[in-house]
Parts: structure tokens; C-alpha cells; sequence
């Protein structure tokens, strides 16, 4: 085959699943709920805790294992995106991702720092503090190295006459081994903090699509981020979640 060179692409990794709650608890205060509410969407996401988010939301085990499946499928096509590595077998390269991303991301840290009350407006702003996990960071100089030798190999002529999916697949178990190496046990960038409005409507709250994506974008930390355009990512948008009318 005509081997083709590797390299980093310049990738939003985004998550989509933005998916509501449905229901509250009328014993805690607001400031409880709306903080318990954003800690039980992440964490459903990013670890598969489901406690909170099925007392919340009254859904079923199954639905919501489903939504953590959705995002750590979506997040592993993200990494694959962004190392350049195609799908092309039976799924045994997106499977070896999809336990990355799954190991990866259950050590995403992330905590309401403060809850903010508009006296004015009674509205709600939630603080968060994201600690970004560094995996990509820290292995990017040995990723970059990883990628030059293999090109040189392509240039050699050492994929000539091997077939497209066992050259994809030699390219991901090298990416893989690499991030493999500190994805149980990663380190955390400086801690990023955002304002997260809780948005009002009539009876439901929520939070914003476009806030949900800014949370996603500094989870996990890439040296891109700064220069990612997500305007054309699209998303799941989630019902909004019933309001707190009877907490103080």
C-alpha cells in the first residue's frame, strides 16, 4: 500500500452529551441543588457515577449507563481524530480507544468552588473549578517523536507492502502505549475556573449548551484549545430540569 505521513491534527475535543436532570430534591437549597445538579451531569459523563444523577432524574440504570457509553464513544473518535488515526478494522482500534478514553477520563476533577445568588434577579451562577488533566500535555514531546520515526519508516519503505488496517493498526498501538503510560495515573494543569449561569425557564432550570461545551473543552488539556473553533460542533441539546420553586 501507499503509506501516507502521520501527524497531530489541530482537533475540538468535544463532548456533546449535554443531558438533563428531571426532578429535584424540595429538602436541599437551591444553591444544594443546582451544585448537585452540574456535579451529577459531569460525573455521569466523564466516570459513570449514576447514584446522584438516578435519584435526580428518576431514569433507569440502563439510561443512564447509556448516556456515559455515548460520551466515552464520542471521546474516543476524538482522540482517534486527533492523533490521525482512522478506523479501519473491525472495531478492535476504536474498542482499545474507547478503554483509553474510559480510563482517562475517570479521573477528571472538578468541584463547585461557589454558588452566587443575583439578589436582583434570583438567578444563579455556579463556580467551577476544572483541574485539566495533563495526559495529552505531558506525552505530547514522546507522541511528536513517536510520529517523526514512523514517518521515517514510511519514507523507508517498511509499510510498502503491508495493508491499510495492519499499518493504521501498528500507528495506534504506538499512540496508545504512549498514553497508556500515564492515563491511570495522570497529573493536572493549573486549575481553570468558570461561571456557570444557571438558566431559568418557567418552571426548569439548566444549564447552557454553550457552557456545557466550554466545561468539556478544559477537562482534558490540550495546547490547541486556544485556537479550537467549536462553532460547528453539533450537540445534543437535553430538556431543561425542574426548578427548585419551594427551596430556600
Amino acid at each position: 500500500m501507499k503509506s501516507v505521513l502521520k501527524k497531530l491534527t489541530i482537533a475540538c475535543l468535544i463532548s456533546t452529551m449535554l443531558l438533563s436532570l428531571a426532578g429535584c430534591s424540595l429538602f436541599d437549597s437551591k444553591s444544594k441543588v443546582y451544585s448537585r445538579y452540574i456535579i451529577s451531569l459531569l460525573d455521569i459523563n466523564y466516570k459513570n457515577i449514576s447514584k446522584d444523577y438516578m435519584t435526580l432524574t428518576g431514569v433507569s440504570f440502563n439510561d443512564a449507563e447509556a448516556v456515559y457509553v455515548a460520551n466515552m464513544d464520542y471521546q474516543a473518535h476524538n482522540l482517534m481524530n486527533y492523533y490521525g488515526v482512522k478506523e479501519v478494522d473491525d472495531g478492535t482500534i476504536l474498542s482499545e480507544f474507547y478503554y483509553l478514553a474510559q480510563t482517562l477520563f475517570s479521573n477528571a476533577k472538578y468541584e463547585v468552588t461557589d454558588v452566587i445568588e443575583d439578589k436582583e434577579t434570583g438567578n444563579y451562577t455556579l463556580e467551577l473549578t476544572i483541574y485539566p488533566l495533563d495526559t495529552l500535555e505531558t506525552t505530547y514531546d514522546q507522541v511528536v517523536s513517536y510520529i517523526e520515526n514512523f514517518n521515517a519508516r514510511v519514507d523507508e519503505g517498511d509499510f510498502n507492502d503491508t495493508t491499510e488496517i495492519e499499518y493504521e493498526t501498528e500507528f495506534a498501538e504506538g499512540i496508545i502505549e504512549i498514553l497508556k503510560s500515564t492515563a491511570d495515573n495522570p497529573g493536572y494543569m493549573d486549575p481553570v475556573v468558570l461561571n456557570i449561569p444557571i438558566q431559568p425557564s418557567n418552571d426548569y432550570y439548566y444549564i447552557a449548551d454553550e457552557d456545557f461545551l466550554e466545561i468539556d473543552k478544559h477537562i482534558l488539556y490540550i495546547r490547541e484549545n486556544s485556537e479550537t473553533d467549536t462553532t460547528d460542533v453539533e450537540s445534543v441539546e437535553g430538556e431543561p430540569i425542574e426548578d427548585v420553586e419551594d427551596a430556600e
